[in-house]
């Protein structure tokens, strides 16, 4: 079963298409990048599967059904927590909001990497705070799990433990990044956007099969010097 698909999604603002004709379909339990240079539609993409946006046109599917909000999982690259709470405050507002709640396994996520409920946001390091807004995600058991730039502004350190959390997460993923080593370790699928448009979709091995790339940056490159290329 497809976790997620997506056929002719398309977002305008008036005049300005910011994403077109998006055809994308991701297996289930997949990780997958959604790579591309700025203002190709990243974050209008991962914000229309995630219900934040209404499409102009198109349909966006959720493990077979049209998508609904509960069964996504969204974590904002500006993690908009309440900084003033203690780490307990936000998970039982995750509680309150989710009929669902698996208290025990955003819990188990925090307690691995030392962080105490009483702790205060904005007294956590920007990693700690990235796994809070993970672990709210865990906590509402959702079956797709979308990422929008979680490895921004953290140091080497703090990306290899969200990374290795990432890769634990027993959901499908979808991960918006500018660092490409990063999401070769982990993601097994790629999106690649330009100018508004999908321009490959597919299993890493699938796409680097039969092309002379043999890494994930060569092949990402290939496709953005060369607009023409058709996949």
């Amino acid at each position: 079963m497809s976790a997620l698909r997506t056929s002719e999604l398309g977002k305008r603002y008036r005049q300005r298409w910011a994403l077109r004709d998006a055809g994308i379909v991701v297996p289930a339990g997949a990780r997958v990048a959604l790579v591309g240079p700025n203002g190709a539609g990243k974050s209008t993409l991962l914000n229309l599967v995630s219900g934040l946006l209404k499409p102009t046109t198109g349909r966006v599917e959720v493990f077979g059904r049209p998508l609904e909000p509960a069964v996504v999982a969204f974590v904002a690259q500006d993690k908009p927590l309440y900084r003033r709470w203690s780490v307990a405050d936000l998970l039982r507002f995750g509680a309150a909001a989710n009929p669902a709640w698996d208290r025990a396994a955003a819990w188990a996520l925090l307690s691995g990497h030392d962080i105490g409920q009483h702790e205060r946001v904005d007294r956590l390091s920007g990693g700690q705070r990235t796994l809070v807004a993970i672990a709210l995600a865990v906590g509402k058991r959702a079956g797709l799990v979308v990422l929008d730039e979680p490895l921004a502004e953290l140091d080497p350190l703090a990306r290899l433990q969200v990374m290795s959390v990432v890769r634990d997460l027993e959901a499908t993923v979808l991960l918006s990044s500018h660092i490409l080593a990063d999401l070769a370790e982990v993601c097994d699928h790629l999106i690649l956007l330009g100018a508004g448009r999908v321009r490959l979709c597919g299993s890493f091995a699938d796409l680097l099969s039969g092309h002379p790339a043999a890494e994930l940056e060569d092949l990402v490159l290939h496709y953005l010097r060369n607009p023409e290329a058709v996949r």
